[in-house]
């Protein structure tokens, strides 16, 4: 039986059954749809036993039409295997392992769309796994953002940045909700409206969102019987909406809401799967940030056991890096282009030096010990720092400049005073990294001892924090640093019986000063210390 040429208006649905309940509603167009595995077909089927292209479903008088696309595994009407066939309400259609039933559209259903949890993880496993997708190089974008974002209020507005440059929305709001709390908080907002007042969003969709942990699309909210009577949805004048629920382990600890505020602008249901994949991902580091915040709020850590918690954020948010490159160096193996190592590898070059740094100041930090001194050259200890930091530091425009000592040899401990210069070094190069600036290291010698010293023009330090820069997990950074890189600099110090001194202005810029009493040696040749070794 072939589709008839003159299509009724749309008036029946594919009903996606998973679990013995209904995962997600699919209105069949005028045009039909196309079911397969390729993320530019209709429904989008994550399973290997459906093609890319696997089946077409049409409208006909008598209901719609179902034809397999030469698939390789075939279609079952009602559970019987056909190349095509009729289907009328009621009847059942698989594809794959997915089971779909024929239903009626009901009205409050047209123009509105809504993805299940369980269908937005679906989705985003397509998106990764189809290197053709459009939508990839956002969801890349929005991975390279949580392994090097650490602030969570300047996470999720970057996030929010993003959504608005990939979608055509006019407003958007990221909120949060804390177990505590009656009512989400919103961390995140943007609007190119103009003379709004209040918050213009809609808090009956929004609500929705929380209790069904569905993500969810509406092109006439005036009109949409769900929101009957929302003063929100009236008085902002909201036409097409989406809202996607940012799901933590157990529960949903926020949502992403946008819409197109006072201009009638049509939403596809693309739209809405890329928006529900962005919110997969940020849910879990909203979360990630919640619980580090919490660990951090407790008595603050006097040891690296009690700690475990509080850097599992940090370790999470490197990982979240490295699995994003990792996707793309997948990509590379199974595609055999080259383009997306060179996207991938710099994500896992800076989170494999992200978590070195942070390793070996957990293992500096956690035990006492004796320095074990031999002859080193601090002018190259610096020299190799600086080296190492030397992309880092100007990928944020910060200029590196050193003064060496005539005779900068000393009986130290190379690698544990490598690791100082490379924490002091950091901690200036952040410091400068929101508008530019620079470090000067400089080191001199003399008959007591070495000084070193690392000064920078960047934000400052509070004064409230700067008693406290010898504790572990005290810093000035927020979300973005652990505390421990400093505390281990002065645990080092101390060890070889010198002291740190600090003095910093905030706008202005800091300087740090190690004083290393030491036996100074002149005239020795340069001994360069490895870095790799």
């Amino acid at each position: 039986m072939s589709p008839s040429a003159t299509q009724p208006p749309p008036g029946f649905e594919l009903v996606l059954h998973k679990d013995n309940s209904v995962s997600e509603r699919f209105p069949v167009p005028a045009v039909g749809l196309v079911i397969g595995r390729s993320s530019e077909c209709g429904i989008t089927l994550a399973d290997q036993l459906v093609s890319r292209r696997h089946a077409k479903v049409e409208h006909v008088p008598e209901g719609l039409h179902v034809t397999d696309l030469k698939s390789s595994n075939g279609i079952q009407i009602n559970g019987v295997a056909m190349t095509e066939g009729l289907l009328r309400e009621g009847d059942s259609l698989r594809v794959g392992h997915a089971l779909f039933r024929v239903a009626k559209t009901a009205e409050s259903s047209i123009g509105h769309s809504i993805i299940s949890p369980a269908r937005a993880e679906e989705i985003y496993e397509s998106m990764v796994s189809e290197a053709s997708d459009s939508r990839l190089p956002i969801l890349y974008r929005a991975a390279q953002l949580l392994g090097d974002v650490f602030d969570l209020d300047d996470l999720l507005a970057q996030i929010l940045a993003l959504i608005f440059e990939a979608l055509p929305v006019k407003r958007g709001y990221v909120l949060t909700l804390d177990p505590d709390a009656v009512e989400p908080q919103i961390r995140a907002a943007r609007s190119d409206e103009k003379g709004e007042q209040g918050p213009p969003l809609s808090h009956t969709l929004i609500q929705h969102v929380f209790d069904s942990k569905d993500a969810m699309l509406t092109l006439d909210a005036q009109a949409d019987s769900r929101f009957d009577q929302a003063a929100s949805i009236v008085g902002h004048e909201i036409h097409a909406a989406m809202c996607a629920p940012l799901c933590g382990r157990q529960s949903v600890v926020g949502v992403i809401y946008v819409d197109s505020g006072a201009v009638s602008r049509r939403f596809e249901k693309k739209d809405l799967e890329l928006l529900a994949a962005i919110a997969r991902v940020v849910g879990v580091a909203v979360e990630n940030a919640r619980l580090y915040q919490e660990n951090v709020e407790r008595e603050r850590l006097v040891a690296i056991g009690e700690a475990t918690a509080g850097l599992g954020h940090c370790i999470k948010n490197i990982l979240t890096g490295i699995r994003g490159g990792g996707e793309f160096i997948n990509m590379a193996i199974e595609n055999k282009e080259l383009k997306y190592v060179e996207r991938g590898w710099p994500i896992l070059r800076s989170s494999i030096d992200r978590i070195d740094n942070l390793v070996l100041n957990m293992l500096s930090f956690s035990k006492d010990r004796a320095p074990d001194r031999q002859l080193a050259d601090m002018n190259a200890l610096v020299r190799d720092t600086l080296e190492m930091l030397g992309p880092r530091a100007r990928k944020y425009n910060v200029e590196l400049a050193f003064t060496p000592d005539m005779h900068g040899h000393a009986e130290i401990d190379a690698r544990e005073i490598y690791r100082v210069i490379m924490n002091l070094v950091i901690n200036g190069v952040e410091a400068c990294q929101e508008s530019g600036g620079k470090v000067t290291v400089s080191v001199v010698s003399a008959e007591d001892g070495c000084t070193l010293k690392v000064s920078d023009n960047g934000c400052g330090i509070p004064p409230e924090i700067l008693p406290k820069l010898s504790q572990a997990f005290v810093s000035s950074k927020g979300s973005s640093g652990t505390g421990l890189g400093l505390a281990c600099s002065y645990k080092i110090v101390r060890e070889h019986g010198g002291r740190i001194d600090v003095q910093s202005e905030v706008g202005k810029g800091t300087t740090f000063t190690v004083f290393l009493p030491c036996e100074i040696r002149s005239g020795v040749p340069t001994q360069r210390f490895e870095t790799s070794g």
